[in-house]
């Protein structure tokens, strides 16, 4: 089922509050209180796409929606790419993000993407800002459709598919008190760099990505 709501606080929690099957999908025009990764506030006002929806657990769940959304958008949107693990990035700045919250029988996939509204913070934009534009009932379609074909691929496709959009690799990347050279994403969806003479595995729940 789909619901579409004016006005709420977080697409996922309502999600986690009142889903009853797979599927079960939200849209929301505006929140008030939308969630970022590792706690993060995500800028939901009016004129973006706000969509949670359940899905079955899968092991590379944020990998299998970032390929899903670029996917959907690469036929109309140049320069598009994917920052491991969860953002979608336009012209060097973030146009999207992802939010997988796994339970113990489902998880909710949360995704927001500037369309015409304009994010307070310097470093994202909007699809409208590079001359492109989408109708979310389309946007909305699109996604479910490729998002179930992408689910049922074997995990190195996945993969592949990733790596072919994403803008890390190949590039020095700092997190935390520490940087290496991003080299590949590993079967278990982890980013693989070299550091120091090693390769060390990135977790997405660890880490933050500071600067590349």
């Amino acid at each position: 089922m789909i619901h579409i709501i004016d006005k709420i606080s977080s697409t996922n929690d309502w999600l986690s509050k009142y889903h009853l099957d797979i599927d079960d999908t939200i849209i929301a025009l505006e929140q008030t209180d939308g969630k970022g990764r590792r706690g993060n506030i995500w800028d939901s006002k009016i004129g973006g796409f706000y969509l949670s929806t359940v899905s079955s657990n899968h092991k590379l769940l944020p990998t299998v929606v970032a390929v899903s959304l670029a996917r959907v958008l690469r036929e109309h949107v140049t320069d598009l790419s994917l920052k491991w693990p969860n953002d979608l990035i336009l012209g060097g700045k973030k146009v999207g993000g992802i939010l997988c919250e796994n339970f113990e029988s489902h998880s909710i996939i949360g995704i927001g993407i500037n369309l015409v509204n304009k994010p307070a913070i310097s470093s994202s934009t909007n699809l409208s800002a590079h001359g492109f534009e989408f109708d979310k009932s389309i946007l909305l379609a699109s996604f479910l459709y490729n998002f179930d074909q992408v689910s049922a691929f074997e995990s190195q496709k996945i993969i592949d598919e990733f790596i072919a959009f994403d803008c890390l690799i190949g590039k020095e990347i700092y997190w935390a008190d520490d940087s290496g050279i991003a080299k590949s994403i590993d079967i278990d969806g982890s980013l693989i760099v070299e550091s120091g003479g090693q390769d060390l595995n990135l977790y997405s729940d660890e880490v933050h990505i500071e600067k590349y």
